[in-house]
């Protein structure tokens, strides 16, 4: 019987530990800057119908939709310049989008 109470109390945590990690997730990019089409080709030097392609080819994300707006998060949006800096080796902007 000790077993099996033991058992259920570690169902239990682990839900609550589940659904606390959810909630963060959630939390934090609700509280994220959003960067927009514009920013984001800016960011990346390129067109904006250069980063439009690249999401049709699946290189990048489709944005997120707020009503008319499109945003990425800004924690993708660094993910992706530091790739392409990593990448193209010549880049030496540092990125600050706090």
């Amino acid at each position: 019987m000790m077993d099996m109470l033991k058992e259920k109390d570690r169902d239990l945590l682990q839900a609550i530990f589940n659904e606390m990690q959810i909630l963060k997730k959630t939390f934090t990019q609700q509280n994220e800057r959003r960067i927009g089409r514009a920013e984001f080709a800016k960011l990346l030097n390129i067109e904006p119908e250069t980063l439009d392609a690249r999401i049709r080819d699946g290189r990048y994300t489709k944005p997120h939709k707020d009503g008319r707006k499109s945003y990425w998060l800004s924690s993708y949006v660094q993910i992706v310049i530091l790739d392409v800096d990593s990448n193209n080796k010549t880049t030496t902007q540092v990125v600050s989008l706090g």
